[in-house]
């Protein structure tokens, strides 16, 4: 098991994101930086350069000097931004396998176990927050800053169909989403072009899921 020091910043980012994942804060919803500086117990500005990170994900819209709000996804934005992902995450997984190592494998394959455990418990936030940690692992392995800086701007990716007025995930078999990670692992230990068409392929198979969660009618809030 790998241990991870978070500075403050990545704490408030992962806390908010969690409440993203689970509900609690809805496409749309304006924060308040001085409520979640008392509620999270950090400084103004530790919330301040969380929610720049957030926004630079594409999790939050921040607009200089008026608000920020949780991001709300359309089908035009969620097919643009997989549009983008495309190119991208496949590259960022060629790059990986290109340079592939036993520290590689070990830094994927951690959020991978933790993606089983949270399927055993049906914990769909941590898996959630584990997938996050995964293409965050890959996007840092490639040790190409252009790249990553790049890739940042579509993590946001995987949890489109959250942001999209939906209160209640599809069904999905979450073990099976586990080990379809563990089978991009695989892939970038055979080679880069394996990589990049395996995870290709993963990123279609997950827009027409993100599609489909825009199709079925929202559930009301009570």
């Amino acid at each position: 098991m790998l241990i991870q020091t978070l500075t403050k910043t990545e704490q408030v980012r992962r806390a908010i994101l969690i409440e993203i994942l689970r509900g609690q804060l809805r496409p749309g919803q304006r924060l308040i930086e001085a409520a979640l500086s008392k509620e999270l117990g950090v400084a103004q500005a530790t919330v301040n350069a969380a929610l720049h990170d957030l926004h630079d994900q594409g999790l939050v819209s921040k607009v200089l000097n008026r608000s920020t709000n949780i991001s709300r996804y359309t089908e035009e934005e969620i097919r643009k931004l997989f549009s983008v992902r495309a190119l991208l995450e496949p590259a960022a997984a060629a790059e990986v396998a290109s340079r592939w190592s036993g520290e590689a494998r070990a830094r994927l394959e951690e959020p991978v176990r933790q993606m089983r455990s949270a399927a055993d418990r049906h914990d769909l936030q941590a898996f959630c927050l584990a997938d996050y940690n995964f293409h965050q692992e890959l996007y840092s392995l490639t040790r190409n800053s252009f790249l990553i800086q790049a890739c940042q701007a579509i993590a946001a990716a995987p949890f489109a169909y959250i942001l999209c007025d939906h209160l209640e995930p599809l069904p999905t078999d979450y073990a099976a989403l586990a080990e379809n990670h563990q089978d991009l692992i695989r892939a970038m230990e055979t080679g880069p072009e394996e990589a990049a068409r395996a995870t290709r392929s993963r990123i279609e198979q997950w827009l027409h899921y993100s599609l489909s969660a825009l199709a079925v009618p929202a559930v009301q809030e009570r």
